[in-house]
Parts: structure tokens; sequence; C-alpha cells
């Protein structure tokens, strides 16, 4: 029901209107009135109804002075001028500033009604085209979008500049228009030890959905599903919101992932509050190092710099030994980003203090090797194939200075083997995934969600790896099916619109006109008529 505010100097036309007419019956609820615009201003400010009514001649505040402020601070509200047959130069002045209707004296109920039902009319084509709209950007808008992941991936390296990064999240509906910043890593790596991609559970469907679904409907948030299985969220604030925002943001993570604690691995680090966009690529170094530190503590959630500071000391009482677990899941899960962070934090200060001595260099390296060795035996390829070929020589001759670059060489060829071995796994599930959507596009049904459950791998892990290949979203890919199918539909046949609507697997025709229109520029009856040379 929508709402209505009459604005009228004569009290016995004002209660007359209020009392006799059945606002309800014309599908309004009456939510105020007053005797001029200087009374009314503040209740139509507090009210925000969808029509106003007013009359053009009153004291204090006309209705043409009233319906300019209205319509400047409210454009949506429908506004209805009330006037005499002398006022009619006034009414042409009141539509010519976008007021929609007027009355003319004496209002009888039929009148009265007829500019109600109009009113109603817009509102209802209004609020269509609004709820179309907003499914719209809801379907277009998934968590995995290429050009924001190209965004954010430019915005941490610091390969824009201030104004770039202005300009670029301008064109994508980003909103970075505040003054403090944080930035929060919530990774969901698996941590099984499987050379493969995340398989499909619907746990994490569900945990992902409810996410995004609450990160959707917070202005202070922005999410991007940075890679595979880690989302970024730059948390937004002023100096005295940015910190509540933050543990608002962790708390509300915190109690949802704890609720399938059992069945999904999840770790969270945050940046720490940043005030200026240039220190986006620092911020994003301050909290992968501390979300690093899941590998050292895998049974962890939330990871701060008190844990990377424990990690560097823990153990300077014991003897220099490298927990070879740790190595393992390191290369079975990581990204090559994170070898440094993984290594400072293994290196404990004893364990630094030990790699001056030569003995101990090679120790390490040697351990590091055996590690990398094991891991690849367990993918099933031979070492010397992916190793450099100086691997071995680097090893004798090791030193303090260049023992942990020869270590991290080692990881970066390991996990890379790994990334391609599943990379191509995962082109495989792409295909079969594009098939699955080619052979069922056409219902109404289909969801990112029944893809991902029908070949066996996570939802996120397909839109990212989607947007990637294709650089196009999954629900984009989807859409263009749909609209290519329903233009040949429209010009081969004569099928009504909405039943080529139907076919192409839209519920809703008007939906499927606006998207059509959306695409096309011409709503499908005007693309059939121009096709048919009509």
């Amino acid at each position: 029901m929508y709402s209505v505010f009459l604005v009228e100097d004569e009290i016995v036309i004002r209660d007359g209107l209020k009392a006799s007419f059945p606002w309800e019956q014309y599908g309004f609820a009456y939510v105020g009135d007053a005797a001029d615009g200087e009374v009314a201003l503040p209740l139509i400010r507090q009210t925000k109804p969808d029509v106003l009514i007013t009359d053009i001649r009153m004291p204090f505040m006309d209705g043409i002075s009233l319906s300019k402020m209205i319509k400047k601070e409210l454009p949506n509200t429908r506004i209805i001028i009330i006037s005499g047959f002398d006022d009619f130069s006034y009414a042409q002045e009141a539509i010519s500033i976008g007021v929609d209707n007027y009355l003319l004296k004496p209002i009888t109920k039929d009148k009265l009604g007829n500019v109600m039902n109009d009113a109603k009319s817009k509102l209802d084509k209004e609020n269509e085209r609004d709820k179309y709209l907003d499914q719209f950007k809801a379907e277009s808008q998934e968590y995995e979008q290429f050009a924001r992941v190209r965004f954010f991936n430019q915005l941490v390296s610091g390969t824009m500049s201030v104004s770039e990064v202005y300009e670029k999240s301008e064109e994508l509906g980003l909103s970075l228009d505040t003054t403090h910043y944080n930035l929060v890593l919530l990774d969901f790596t698996p941590m099984t030890g499987m050379h493969t991609a995340p398989v499909y559970s619907k746990h994490m469907a569900r945990l992902s959905e409810q996410l995004m679904q609450y990160l959707k409907c917070c202005p202070e948030y922005i999410v991007f599903h940075w890679n595979m299985d880690t989302y970024a969220i730059i948390v937004k604030g002023d100096e005295s919101t940015i910190e509540s925002n933050t543990t608002n943001l962790i708390e509300n993570i915190n109690r949802r992932c704890m609720v399938y604690d059992d069945e999904i691995h999840w770790y969270l680090a945050q940046s720490g509050v940043i005030t200026r966009l240039s220190e986006f690529a620092k911020a994003c170094q301050q909290a992968n190092k501390r979300l690093s530190c899941r590998f050292i503590n895998p049974d962890g959630h939330i990871f701060t710099e008190q844990d990377v500071e424990a990690m560097r000391t823990f153990g300077e009482d014991s003897a220099n030994t490298i927990d070879q677990r740790l190595v393992m899941l390191f290369l079975e899960n990581a990204g090559e980003s994170e070898i440094d962070d993984f290594l400072d934090n293994i290196v404990n200060q004893q364990t630094k203090s030990a790699l001056s001595s030569s003995i101990f260099c090679k120790y390490f390296a040697m351990t590091m090797y055996m590690c990398v060795c094991d891991y690849l035996k367990k993918l099933g390829v031979d070492s010397d194939n992916v190793l450099d070929s100086s691997t071995r020589g680097n090893l004798e001759k090791v030193t303090s200075d260049s023992v942990l670059n020869v270590v991290s060489d080692m990881f970066r060829a390991a996990i890379a083997k790994r990334k391609d071995l599943v990379g191509n796994q995962s082109k495989s599930q792409l295909s079969a995934a594009i098939n699955y959507v080619n052979e069922h596009y056409c219902d109404s049904s289909l969801s990112l969600n029944e893809v991902a459950k029908e070949i066996n791998i996570s939802p996120s892990y397909l839109s990212a790896m989607f947007s990637r290949e294709n650089k196009t979203t999954f629900v984009e890919y989807i859409t263009s099916k749909r609209m290519e199918h329903a233009k040949e539909l429209l010009l081969n046949t004569k099928e009504k619109t909405s039943a080529v609507a139907e076919k192409v697997g839209y519920k809703d025709p008007h939906y499927f006109s606006y998207i059509f229109k959306k695409t096309y520029g011409i709503s499908p009856k005007e693309f059939r008529a121009k096709g048919q040379g009509v």
C-alpha cells in the first residue's frame, strides 16, 4: 500500500477529503495533512509519502514553492496539484517542474479516484522497474566479478594512482568515499591435502550465500572474491566508526562460520586501519602475513599480529627443529604469494640466529628440499623434472644470505606444479560446467549452485574459475545464451513474448522484456517488428 499526504488551507475541503474518500480502497494509506506548505514541509520530510496532494494558493508557502522543494528532496514522490480555473496558469507552471497531475475544484470522488488510480498505476510501474533493476543487479553483480577482482588486484599491488583508483571504483559502482579503511582477508582453504579443486559442500554453499547476503546489505563493506579460496573485504568508516565496523564484521563472520566449524576450515586476518588509498598495498601485505599463520596453526581461526610474534618466538628454548608436517601442509594448500610470509613465520628468532651457521643452513635447506621432494612424489611427479637443474648445486653451497631464496625457489616450483595439475583438472570441470549450462540454460531454476553440485565442485571456486577463464561471470554467460535464443525465436516464430520468455528460461515475461531491452536497447516487440520489416 502506498502513502498519501494532503496540504490544503481550506479546512472543510481538507477534512472532507480525509474522511469521505476511501483511500485504502484505491491502495493508499492517509499519513497526514497540513494547512500550508510551511507546516507541511517537516511532516513530509518525516513521512516521505509516495503521493503529495497540495493546493496551489496557500498562505506562508504556496503549492508551487512546496512542490519545487519536494521534487528536489524527494524526487520519487508523485505530486498532484489542486487548483481552481483561475489558477490554471499556475497549474501549467507546476506541471513544467515535474508535478504529475492536477485536480480542478470542486473535487468530486470520481475526479479524485481517477487521479489516484493514475498515480497508483505510475507507482506500480516504477516499483516493477525498480524490482527488475534490483533483480538484475543482484544477478549480474555476483560476488565473483572479473572486473572487480582485477580492480582489487591493481589496488593492492599499488599499480594505480589515487585518481585512477577513484575513477575505476566509480565505474564499478564501488564507493571509496570515506576517511578510514581496514582490509579483512577471509580464507576457506580446505587443508585436506588433496591435489584437486575443492569439492561441492552444501555447508560451504550455504555459508557463502549467507555471508554474501549479509555483506551486500552493509554499505560499510565491499567484498571481493580475491582468489579461489579467499575473500577480501574492505571495511569503511571514519575515525569514530572504523574500529566498531571492523569488530562487527569479524563477530558476524565468526558467529556464522562457527556453525559449520566441524565441516569447514576458515581463517581470518585484518590489516589494521589505514587512512590513504595508497596504503592498500602495504595493508594487504600485513593482512596476508597474519593470515599465513594458518599454516603454522591450522586449528586457529582469527590471526593477529600477536600470533605472528608468537610464531617468531616459539621454540626459542628448544632445539632447532623444523616441523615438516607444517611445511607439507603449506605446500599442499598455499599460493606462491604466501611463501615469503610463511618462511618468515617459521624462522623464529633462535632459528634465525642458527642460520648464521653454515652447518644449520645446509640442514635447513636439505630439510626443505626433502619436504618438497616428498610432496612432489605425492603429486606423482619426478622432482628432477620440476626443480631447477641447479637446485642440488645450490644446496651444496648454500649460505645464510642465500638459504631462504633457495628454499623459496623450491617452494615456488612445487606450488606451481600443483596448480598446473589442478588447473588441468579445473579446465575439464569448467568444460563440463559450460556443457551443462549450454544444455540447461532454458531452465528457469538453473543456478550456480546447481551446476557446481552437478560437477562436484565448490560454487565459489566454480564462479572464480568461470570468470577468470571466460572473462565473464556465470550469470552474464547464461543471460547471453538466453538472449541469443530469444532473438531466434522472435524472428523465426510467431510465439507471444510471454511464450518466448518461458522458453528461454524466464518465468516473468516483464523481467524478460526488461533484460532484453537492457541487452539490446529495444524491447522484444520492437526487435521483432524491426527484424520482420514491419
